[in-house]
């Protein structure tokens, strides 16, 4: 089985004894409330799902991720993981060596040790992160609505409650039992925040052809307005799973977590994150994790090119777009087809929304008429 990443996967979990001792002074501890998606990132840190994260970044790990996409001791991240408080709540935690986190109903999720408070460095963590300031870029968007300051700190899971699609919400310890089970030596981890088409089936197919098994795994969290909602991302997965893969050589799974799109950092995150999971390839194709014109459509692919193949620990997959080719008569990549342009008609997941969004006619080449029909009949499969 692949080694985590880090060495190590983590698991912070208090038990039952551990978890009622807590809870007995739980209202001698400041809070710090947490929405939706912050409850993911303690959630995934917990778990394993950032191995080898234990918390929330402190400051020297913070801005190495956002400088040189490492965390301070070296080891490979892109991504921060972050939690940012208000100046009054600064004021109010200063002297504190433990904070509880709780959701808007004011329910403990964990407790936080070890605290550190420090600037929170807008156009720093904008600008690394997303090679951009601009604020129609969503990410830099996020950024500039977060509060002045950042908590950083080890956390320690009280609620390990599975609230989010549960059937497919394994932790990283059960998909590793689980493709033990099954006897699959090589999986292949796919991610997607798009209704399957069928440019993303002819390249899951590609890569299912180096691998025992293939891992579909959605992003289930926040999105950009005009994605696709969860909801309709899982069902329209379990359609083209029942009638067009392999039983047998396929799991659905999801990844609760926001997108960030910050294009080939995130595809870094992504690949890790599979790699703790217990897959041993990720899919990187055209464009990934991106938005816009912010980032060339192989970007992804490039970026890991700063890294050795020990450092990232999980085989990545560079995989050029798929398009039809009226000529070749069925799905290809440009590697495979020496046909002009008049013969391609390429296939992308936000052209596709567009044409669902205009009550277009979806060609069969673009997507399983399936697929299209639960779309269409969808009150609305998409986010607002």
């Amino acid at each position: 089985m692949i080694i985590p990443h880090g060495g190590q996967l983590i698991s912070r979990i208090f038990r039952d004894k551990e978890k009622e001792e807590v809870l007995a002074r739980i209202n001698e501890l400041p809070k710090v409330f947490l929405d939706d998606e912050l409850i993911k990132d303690v959630k995934n840190i917990a778990r394993g799902v950032y191995s080898p994260l234990t918390g929330f970044l402190r400051q020297n790990d913070f801005e190495s991720v956002v400088e040189n996409m490492r965390l301070s001791d070296g080891t490979v991240w892109s991504i921060p993981i972050v939690l940012d408080i208000t100046l009054d709540e600064k004021n109010r935690l200063n002297s504190s060596d433990a904070i509880v986190l709780v959701d808007e109903a004011d329910k403990p999720i964990a407790l936080m040790s070890e605290p550190e408070i420090y600037k929170n460095r807008k156009q720093f963590f904008s600008k690394g992160v997303f090679g951009t300031l601009d604020n129609n870029h969503p990410g830099v968007n996020e950024i500039s609505r977060m509060e002045e300051y950042l908590l950083g700190g080890d956390v320690h899971l009280l609620d390990n409650g599975e609230d989010i699609f549960p059937e497919y919400n394994l932790s990283p310890e059960e998909t590793r039992k689980l493709f033990d089970t099954k006897g699959w030596n090589s999986v292949v981890a796919f991610q997607t925040r798009n209704a399957p088409h069928r440019s993303h089936e002819f390249l899951q197919k590609m890569a299912m052809e180096q691998t025992d098994a293939l891992f579909i795994q959605p992003v289930i969290g926040r999105k950009k307005k005009g994605d696709f909602q969860d909801q309709a991302i899982i069902d329209a997965y379990k359609i083209i799973l029942d009638k067009y893969y392999p039983r047998k050589r396929t799991h659905l799974g999801i990844l609760p977590l926001k997108m960030r799109y910050a294009g080939p950092r995130e595809a870094i995150f992504h690949a890790l994150i599979r790699k703790n999971y217990g897959c041993t390839h990720f899919i990187v194709g055209r464009d990934h994790a991106g938005v816009g014109d912010y980032y060339g459509p192989y970007d992804a692919h490039k970026i890991f090119d700063n890294f050795t193949e020990s450092e990232i620990g999980i085989k990545i997959l560079k995989f050029d777009n798929a398009f039809h080719c009226n000529e070749c008569g069925g799905l290809v990549t440009a590697d495979k087809c020496n046909h002009s342009g008049e013969s391609r008609m390429l296939l992308s997941g936000t052209q596709i929304r567009q044409m669902i969004q205009n009550n277009e006619i979806i060609p069969d080449e673009f997507m399983r008429k399936e697929v299209v029909e639960y779309l269409i009949n969808h009150p609305n499969p998409f986010v607002e």
